[in-house]
C-alpha cells in the first residue's frame, strides 16, 4: 500500500510530473490479438479458430471469468473451446474479439444486432451500449434500409433490457408506419407485434384504408409461403390462412372508412382468401355509415369490435391542417402563428354534419403576458407583473357556438430528421370536452423549450430542410363519438 505522506509529499515537490503511455500500452496488446503471440486458449467458432489470451477474455467478461476461471466448469481445463454462435453472429465474432483486446470497432446497420447479441451473451456491459447508442442514432435509416423489424424482435425477445431502445423502435413504427411498411422486412413482422400494434389509438396513417393495404400485403406475402409448404395438406393450407386473417384484420377499423373506400375493398384480391368473413367486416362499416344503431352498439359490446369506432391520428385533410414555419432562426420571441381550418363534427355519414371551425395559435418561442391591471372584488386596482412562460404552446379554439359538450381527440405531429431522413419524431394526444363555456385547449411542452433556442438550432433533431432551420407540425383534431374506446392493449411485449 501506498504511503499517505510519500503522496503529499509528491504533490508538494513540483518535479515530480505524471506520465502517460497508455497508447503504447494499449498497441502493444493489440500487437498479442494481431500476431497471435503467446496465445493460451483456442476459440472455435463455426469452423473457424481464433487464438486468444485467457487474461484478456476473462478481463474484459465476466462469463469469460467463470467459464475459463471455475473448476466447476469444464473448460476451465481445455486450451480448445468451441463457442456456439447463431450464423450471423459468427460472421462478426472476429471483430467482436478484436474490440475485446484494442477497445475499438466498425458497426453498421447488417452488423449491430449480432453483435449486440454477443456483447449480451458475454456481458462485454461496454460494447453493449456502444450498440444500444448505434441503434438510437440509425432508428430511421435502419427502417428504410429494412433493418428496423429484427431489431424490434431482438430487443423485445430481451425485454425489460434495452427498453429504451424497444420503446423507440415502437414509437418509430407506430408514428411512421407508412414508411416501414415500404420496407423490406415489413413482411417479417412478427404476427403478435402487428395485432397489438393495430389495435394502437395512437397509429398515424393517412387513412384506415392505407391501414388495410399495409396488411393486405403482409398477409399475401404469408399466403405465398403457406401456399408453398409441400407439409400442409390443401384442407390445412386454406385453414391456416383463414386463422391468419380472421386474427389481423379484425382489428382493422373498418367503420373509420368511407363508404366508397368500403365499396373498393370488396374488389380487393384477398376478399377471395376468405370471402364471408371479410364481407361480414366491411358491412359493419356500412352498418355504422347508415346509422344501424342497434347493430353498431352490439358490436361495441364485444372484445374484437370495441375498438371498431375509435378514430386514430389521420392525417388526410378531412382531419387537420400542417404548419410549416421556415427560417426559424428569425422568429421573434413570443411570436404567435395563426391558422384557420374546418373539421368533421362526427364521423359516420349517416349523422348530419356540421363543419366545425377552429382557430390555431402556435407559440414556439414562449408566451408573454404584459402587465396589467385588473379590477379584483371589492372594486380597487390590483397590478399583475408581467409573466413570462417558457414553453412551446399549441392553442386549438373551438370556434362553432356549441349546445352540449362535445368530445374531440386533438392530435399534434411534429416532423423531425435522423440521418437526414424526415419523419414524424415527436406525437402529443389529448382528448377534450369543448363547449360553448371551454372552447380553448392549450397544449405546452410540445418540445423542450431550450431545444428550439438560437443557440442550439442547428442541434435541433425537430428542425429539418435543407438548412435545417425549418420546423413542421401537424394537427389533427377528430371526433369522437358515443361508441369509441380508449382502452386499448399496452403496446408491449412479455
Amino acid at each position: 500500500m501506498d504511503d499517505p505522506s510519500s503522496q503529499d509529499q509528491d504533490s508538494r515537490d513540483s518535479s515530480v510530473v505524471e506520465m502517460n503511455n497508455s497508447t503504447s500500452v494499449l498497441h502493444k496488446i493489440a500487437t498479442l490479438y494481431a500476431e497471435q503471440l503467446m496465445s493460451d486458449i483456442c476459440l472455435v467458432v463455426g469452423n473457424k479458430r481464433y487464438p486468444a489470451h485467457r487474461v484478456i477474455l476473462c478481463a474484459s467478461s465476466e462469463v469469460f471469468q467463470v467459464m475459463l476461471m471455475n473448476p466447476e466448469w469444464s473448460e476451465c481445463r481445455e486450451s480448445v473451446i468451441e463457442l456456439k454462435e447463431e450464423p450471423l453472429c459468427s460472421e462478426v465474432f472476429p471483430q467482436f474479439l478484436k474490440y475485446l483486446y484494442v477497445g475499438q470497432i466498425r458497426i453498421s446497420l447488417q452488423t449491430v444486432m449480432p453483435m449486440l447479441a454477443l456483447a449480451d451473451k458475454y456481458n462485454i456491459r461496454d460494447l453493449v451500449q456502444l450498440c444500444v447508442d448505434y441503434m438510437l442514432k440509425h432508428i430511421s435509416k435502419a427502417a428504410t434500409q429494412g433493418f428496423l423489424v429484427s431489431w424490434l424482435h431482438y430487443t423485445i425477445s430481451l425485454s425489460p433490457y434495452h427498453q429504451e431502445v424497444t420503446d423507440a423502435l415502437q414509437g418509430f413504427l407506430k408514428w411512421n408506419l407508412n414508411i416501414v411498411a415500404e420496407s423490406k422486412d415489413f413482411v417479417d413482422l412478427d404476427v403478435n407485434i402487428l395485432i397489438v400494434l393495430i389495435q394502437q389509438n395512437d397509429l398515424v396513417l393517412r387513412n384506415e384504408y392505407d391501414l388495410f393495404s399495409y396488411v393486405e400485403s403482409w398477409i399475401s406475402h404469408k399466403n405465398i409461403f403457406i401456399q408453398n409448404d409441400s407439409t400442409l395438406t390443401d384442407e390445412e393450407r386454406h385453414t391456416t390462412i383463414t386463422q391468419l386473417i380472421e386474427s389481423v384484420v379484425v382489428h382493422i377499423r373498418f367503420a373509420m372508412m368511407t363508404p366508397s373506400e368500403l365499396a373498393i375493398l370488396l374488389r380487393k384480391p384477398i376478399i377471395k382468401l376468405h370471402k364471408e368473413f371479410l364481407v361480414e367486416l366491411v358491412s359493419i362499416g356500412m352498418s355504422y355509415h347508415s346509422g344501424q344503431e342497434e347493430r353498431v352498439a352490439s358490436i361495441r359490446g364485444t372484445e374484437s369490435g370495441a375498438l371498431q369506432f375509435t378514430p386514430r391520428l389521420y392525417t388526410s385533410d378531412m382531419y387537420g391542417l400542417s404548419m410549416q414555419l421556415p427560417n426559424f432562426e428569425s422568429i421573434e420571441n413570443y411570436q404567435t402563428f395563426a391558422a384557420c381550418f374546418f373539421s368533421q363534427s362526427n364521423l359516420s355519414e349517416y349523422q348530419e354534419d356540421q363543419n366545425m371551425q377552429w382557430n390555431i395559435d402556435f407559440y414556439p418561442r414562449g408566451i408573454k403576458y404584459s402587465k396589467a391591471q385588473m379590477i379584483n372584488v371589492f372594486n380597487s386596482a390590483v397590478e399583475v407583473p408581467e409573466t413570462i412562460l417558457r414553453t412551446i404552446r399549441l392553442s386549438v379554439t373551438c370556434k362553432r357556438d356549441l349546445t352540449t359538450e362535445q368530445r374531440f381527440k386533438v392530435g399534434v405531429l411534429i416532423t423531425g430528421v435522423q440521418n437526414k431522413i424526415p419523419h414524424i419524431r415527436t406525437v402529443h394526444v389529448r382528448t377534450h370536452y369543448f363547449s360553448k363555456e371551454n372552447r380553448i385547449l392549450n397544449m405546452d411542452n410540445l418540445l423542450p423549450y431550450d431545444e428550439l433556442a438560437l443557440s442550439s438550432i442547428k442541434l435541433s433533431s425537430h428542425l429539418i430542410g435543407n438548412e435545417r432551420n425549418t420546423l413542421s407540425l401537424q394537427i389533427i383534431i377528430a371526433p369522437m363519438g358515443p361508441y369509441v374506446c380508449n382502452d386499448t392493449p399496452p403496446f408491449e411485449f412479455k
